[in-house]
């Protein structure tokens, strides 16, 4: 399903670190597909995509997201070892005004990727590499979040990432690779934390306004 051949036509950079910023990564016969067959995520953030109902198309793509062919692709491109180890896969179908604030990443993730697969065209929420953490200081220019974009980079000190505030419909895959199985407990563990308190302060809010 992906296109590998995009993947290795894609030259990684160097500034403001490592990283790989490309296009054409998916089948563009496979667009209407993939949005028919999206996770109905009804709420913000990234969400586990098995949490969700989603179609056969969605569900080939998570498969070979997780699989070794696409980890050495990508690892080959930003010169980190990528094949073998565990991933976690999240999606987004919705952006909130309090996402993409510039950060760098926890240290239980080796790498990221993100798949977009948005209509062409789609803006605001775009992407950049920074420097630091000013959304508005130096870096790349802003990724396009239409379908097919990719970006990939390795998680250090200073991979700096974040975009601008933004509200609406914003579809994208993100892939972790993790340092080890302990570290896929943890993110469940937080993950399952999190959604539990989205849940309380949604039903506070509602119990409020009765």
């Amino acid at each position: 399903m992906l296109r590998y051949d995009s993947i290795a036509a894609t030259p990684a950079a160097d500034y403001p670190f490592r990283n790989l910023i490309g296009a054409d990564i998916m089948p563009p016969e496979l667009e209407g597909d993939i949005a028919r067959d999206f996770p109905q995520i009804d709420k913000t953030g990234f969400m586990r995509p098995e949490d969700f109902p989603m179609g056969p198309s969605f569900k080939a793509l998570l498969e070979e997201v997780r699989g070794e062919g696409f980890a050495r692709a990508i690892g080959d491109k930003l010169g980190v070892n990528l094949v073998g180890k565990p991933t976690w896969v999240t999606v987004r179908k919705w952006s909130a005004l309090k996402d993409g604030r510039p950060h760098t990443d926890g240290a239980d993730k080796l790498a990221s990727a993100l798949i977009y697969l948005n209509p062409e065209g789609s803006s605001g929420g775009n992407l950049r590499f920074l420097e630091g953490p000013d959304q508005g200081g130096p870096g790349t220019k802003e990724v396009n979040p239409g379908y097919g974009h990719f970006i990939a980079f390795p998680r250090l000190d200073n991979s700096w990432h974040g975009h601008t505030p933004f509200e609406g419909e914003r579809r994208v895959v993100q892939i972790a690779w993790l340092v080890s199985e302990d570290a896929v407990a943890r993110k469940a563990k937080r993950h399952g934390i999190t959604e539990f308190l989205k849940k309380l302060f949604s039903k506070t809010k509602q119990d409020e306004m009765m």
